[in-house]
């Protein structure tokens, strides 16, 4: 299990914070990496909310890998409510205060890496 969950931190470590495919087939932000005690997962956040994503599955790489991937950022930065400027206007501090509520979890759920908010 060791070994897996090794290869899986790697694989976050290099593909943090940009948008993949996820095995259900959603474009959406790889964020962090999460354990409840059975499984490890590929969180991911959609603007909104966290997925669970179970590490049995892929996901998939779309920066460096199609064109307008920019496009991706751009939208993100004015809809996702972790960014500062959502919807053109400042708000750093609804920001901060919506990634608080988020990422506080119940037993068993644990992150096992920082959450990456940051657009990559």
């Amino acid at each position: 299990m060791e070994e897996n969950l090794k290869r899986i931190l790697e694989e976050f470590e290099s593909l943090k914070g940009q948008f993949v495919i996820t095995e259900s087939w959603k474009i959406e932000r790889l964020v962090a990496i999460g354990d409840d005690d059975t499984d490890y997962y590929y969180i991911t956040f959609d603007g909104r909310k966290f997925r669970w994503n179970t590490c049995v599955g892929r996901i998939i790489q779309l920066k460096n890998k199609i064109d307008h991937y920019e496009e991706f950022i751009r939208i993100a930065k004015l809809n996702h409510l972790d960014q500062p400027t959502i919807f053109g206007q400042d708000s750093s501090k609804e920001s901060e205060e919506f990634k608080k509520q988020i990422v506080y979890l119940t037993e068993p759920n644990k992150f096992l890496t920082e959450v990456c908010w940051d657009l990559n």
